[in-house]
């Protein structure tokens, strides 16, 4: 269990997992800003929802994940004859897996229609330009938040539909690699720490929080290096910090 006191850092060593990373992102925050409560949620849900657009239509995410959850199938498979294994809950997983897997290779684009939904194509483009999002700019913005809010949360969660099945899966892909590595207690001497990374495709760097560090990792498929860095609050620059304890899951 995450004592409350840690942060956890993630790196990914590779594209495809920061394009998930990015993208579970941007979903958490256009489902955090749904309830459109005032006009700057609302300014905030479009800014995320199209960035969530912009990100998914310059990357065909829906191959790999439909090769990530095969592998994750194949593996819940060979833990299923293992007998400390939960049955019940691989049985779940293993079920949700199989279905996400056929509703990948039934679907087409997994953007559906957002990228030419008639009212947020027009949007979209405006909000690409700094301070475009204007109301000035955006009549048509304007008079939809001066609709009902029932109905403006319904829009906005039928929007989120159309992309509803790449959002369950890339937490469960997502949820699977972090789950598949227990983080280990190390120690960076001078503040760094180097080693293979003998195929692994996540880090994740869990130290206390309270002690003014934080984490930059470099790193491929092959190698990484992890340095821990101090701010220093009076000139706002940083600098390599002393030996440090923290623990390390590699995913």
């Amino acid at each position: 269990m995450t004592d409350t006191s840690d942060i956890i850092y993630e790196h990914p060593l590779n594209e495809k997992i920061r394009t998930y990373l990015r993208l579970e992102f941007l979903f958490q925050q256009v489902h955090a800003q749904l309830a459109l409560a005032d006009e700057n949620q609302q300014q905030s849900f479009f800014s995320s929802l199209f960035a969530l657009i912009e990100v998914m239509d310059r990357n065909d995410v829906r191959p790999d994940l439909i090769k990530d959850i095969e592998r994750c199938e194949s593996q819940l498979v060979v833990w299923s004859q293992h007998p400390s294994v939960s049955d019940s809950k691989l049985q779940t997983m293993l079920q949700a897996a199989v279905r996400m897997q056929s509703e990948l290779l039934r679907s087409g684009k997994l953007l559906g229609g957002l990228k030419d939904d008639n009212f947020l194509a027009p949007i979209r483009q405006r909000f690409s330009i700094p301070g475009g999002c204007c109301y000035f700019d955006l009549p048509q913005l304007q008079y939809w938040f001066s609709l009902p809010l029932a109905e403006r949360q319904a829009q906005a969660e039928d929007w989120l539909n159309q992309v509803a099945l790449a959002d369950q899966a890339i937490r469960y892909v997502l949820t699977f690699i972090r789950e598949r590595s227990h983080y280990q207690n190390v120690v960076a001497e001078n503040g760094f720490y180097q080693q293979n990374a003998e195929q692994y495709e996540l880090l994740r760097v869990k130290y206390p929080a309270g002690q003014g560090i934080y984490p930059t990792v470099s790193g491929n498929k092959y190698r990484y290096a992890i340095r821990f860095m101090q701010l220093d609050a009076d000139s706002a620059r940083s600098a390599a910090a002393k030996s440090q304890q923290f623990q390390l899951a590699c995913c």
